[in-house]
């Protein structure tokens, strides 16, 4: 699958611009914009590096770059993924917060309706200026506040999956680990890394599997080995967080 690229301004509120990639594969180095960018995941999986952590988009989410973070946006691997993106002015999110100023947004949002609603700036379709302010108001809505609690990182976690990749993780033992109730660690987990732990553990395990696949081994012994049902489940997996399938994994260039 070969990447592509669309890029829109617009003469309105303070030069809204869109950007969209499909099957993203070249990257930007550390970098950062002077405007919220406003990320749709349509395929595959964003992994979102800053210098201090790392989180997760999974297709479906709204990713969130903040005005001035520093960040590095990426695949899982490199078999790509594809977003679209709108980079909007903290002044304007000022403007339509009723002029109070926007401290930050969440990093990740789960909102059906505002995603197709920003999806909607992307159809190709004639678009105004109304249909902004509509997206723009909506995003206000997730408005950080200076008291909102700061939550742990847990690039702890992160060096334990590198430091043990075939071993399977379970959510009882990612709690033990980090001393928290199960309902307080999914909470703050998926703050801060942007997916719940369960989907964090599931990316760990397809890691895991196209490691095998890639060796050689047999898609039915490789979803037994790592801890899934059969190979429909694993070829779904796949296809929800990679973007690809198990052929595609066995048999593209683009992957080995």
């Amino acid at each position: 699958m070969k990447p592509s690229f669309q890029y829109k301004k617009y003469d309105f509120l303070d030069n809204t611009e869109l950007f969209s990639s499909e099957n993203e594969t070249s990257y930007f180095p550390f970098h950062f914009h002077d405007s919220y960018c406003i990320s749709l995941i349509t395929n595959g999986t964003e992994l979102f590096l800053t210098p201090e952590k790392s989180s997760y988009a999974v297709a479906g989410s709204i990713s969130i770059t903040q005005a001035n973070e520093v960040h590095k946006n990426s695949s899982l691997d490199n078999s790509g993924y594809s977003y679209q993106t709108c980079y909007v002015s903290p002044d304007v999110l000022t403007y339509f917060n009723q002029n109070k100023k926007i401290e930050g947004l969440p990093g990740n949002i789960n909102d059906t309706n505002l995603f197709f609603a920003i999806s909607e700036l992307f159809n190709g379709k004639q678009t105004d200026k109304t249909d902004f302010e509509l997206v723009f108001r909506k995003l206000t809505q997730y408005a950080l506040k200076k008291e909102d609690d700061k939550v742990p990182s847990f690039e702890l976690l992160d060096e334990l999956a590198s430091r043990i990749p075939f071993t399977p993780f379970s959510l009882d033992w990612l709690c033990r680990e980090f001393c928290m109730s199960k309902f307080h660690f999914i909470r703050v987990f998926k703050k801060a890394k942007g997916i719940t732990p369960q989907a964090y553990v599931l990316i760990k395990r397809l890691e895991q599997a196209k490691r095998l696949l890639l060796r050689g081994e047999e898609s039915k012994e490789v979803a037994l080995l790592t801890g899934f049902y059969d190979v429909t489940h694993l070829n779904t997996a796949f296809k929800r967080f990679f973007g690809i399938n198990l052929m595609m994994i066995k048999n593209s260039n683009i992957i080995q």
